[in-house]
């Protein structure tokens, strides 16, 4: 393990002691949207290998940060899952990917890159409208090309589920791939790709008001 470490008595150094390597915080970012089996990791983690994705959970595993459990019937599924010093660095990752959204938006997307709509949305905590969130329990559905992901805002906080809601959501929303990364990138205002019929909003009307100034774009505030 000395190899392995800074040796500097710092916070950040220590951090990165535990979750410095390579893939380490993108498992976290998985487990983030919900426990998995070791196959919907090595899935949602385009390119890394199986050895390596087995070194990474046992050394999370010795860290603390994540744990394995069994499902509820009837799924009965061996999943990891974050414990909760696990959650506490998801949530200290958010302003670091905010911060990477800007190099995001100076770029297109390269056709080998892969892509998932949670990303964006799980990071989009960092600029929702938390105050206009207060007092709020809603639940958002994204569907965008063929992915479902839920939003609950709960009073001031927010919780992305890669999965359709388990209730009835407040409001679905409809876009492609391309136009939700514009509107997130802050490149094209929600109102405007609303008024195109790019992006539809579909439920209560008083639901879809508050969703219009809780969700903000990832960088600006165009809306």
């Amino acid at each position: 393990m000395a190899d392995k470490v800074y040796g500097h008595y710092c916070g950040l150094a220590k951090a990165l002691d535990v979750v410095g390597e390579r893939w380490t915080l993108l498992v976290i970012r998985e487990l983030s949207l919900g426990p998995k089996r070791f196959s919907d990791l090595e899935a949602g983690l385009a390119g890394i290998s199986t050895s390596i994705l087995t070194e990474r959970l046992a050394r999370l595993e010795d860290a603390d940060l994540i744990k394995r459990q069994t499902l509820p019937p009837p799924a009965g599924s061996k999943v990891y899952a974050l414990t909760t010093d696990g959650w506490a660095l998801a949530q200290a990752m958010v302003p670091l990917a905010a911060w990477g959204v800007r190099l995001l938006a100076a770029q297109p997307k390269m056709p080998s890159e892969a892509y998932r709509p949670a990303w964006g949305l799980m990071f989009q905590s960092a600029t929702f409208d938390r105050d206009t969130a207060r007092g709020v329990h809603d639940r958002y559905e994204y569907h965008i090309d063929d992915s479902v992901v839920t939003v609950v805002v709960d009073d001031g906080r927010m919780r992305v589920i890669e999965a359709p809601s388990d209730q009835p959501p407040d409001v679905r929303i409809y876009a492609d791939a391309a136009t939700f990364a514009d509107v997130g990138l802050g490149r094209m205002p929600i109102r405007t790709a609303i008024r195109d019929k790019q992006l539809q909003l579909v439920g209560d009307a008083d639901a879809k008001k508050r969703f219009l100034h809780i969700m903000r774009p990832l960088i600006g505030a165009q809306r």
